[in-house]
C-alpha cells in the first residue's frame, strides 16, 4: 500500500493535469500524454527521494507538454503520444547530457596531448 503522502501527491497532480486540461486554449490531449509520461518517468525512479520525483514530475510534465507536439508532430501526428514520448524521456535525456558534460575532455576532442 502506498504511503498516504504519496497517495496526496499523485491524487493532487492528477487533479492538476486534469484541471489544466480543461483551461481554454489548451490541447487537453497533450498535456493528459504529458502527464502519463512524467508518471511512467517517476514511478521508475525508486531511488529517488520523493521531492526530487515530484521535482522531475513537474519538469517532465512541462517538457512534454510544450516540446512533444512541435518537435514530434511530424512524426507522431497525435499530440498525446508525442507529448509522452517527450515527456517520459526528458529528463532522463537531461540527465545523462549533464552527466557527458561532467566527464567531456575537451583537450582529447581537439586533438590536444593529455
Amino acid at each position: 500500500m502506498a504511503e498516504p503522502s504519496t497517495a496526496t501527491a499523485v491524487a493532487t497532480a492528477t487533479g492538476l493535469a486534469a484541471l489544466i486540461g480543461w483551461l481554454p486554449g489548451v490541447d487537453a490531449n497533450a498535456v493528459i500524454g504529458a502527464f502519463c509520461g512524467a508518471t511512467l518517468f517517476v514511478i521508475s525512479a525508486k531511488d529517488l527521494p520523493i521531492i526530487i520525483r515530484l521535482i522531475y514530475l513537474m519538469i517532465s510534465l512541462l517538457i512534454g507538454y510544450l516540446g512533444g507536439p512541435p518537435v514530434l508532430g511530424q512524426w507522431v501526428p497525435h499530440s498525446a503520444v508525442s507529448a509522452f514520448i517527450a515527456s517520459a524521456t526528458a529528463v532522463t535525456a537531461g540527465l545523462r547530457a549533464i552527466e557527458g558534460v561532467k566527464t567531456l575532455d575537451i583537450k582529447s576532442l581537439l586533438g590536444g596531448r593529455k
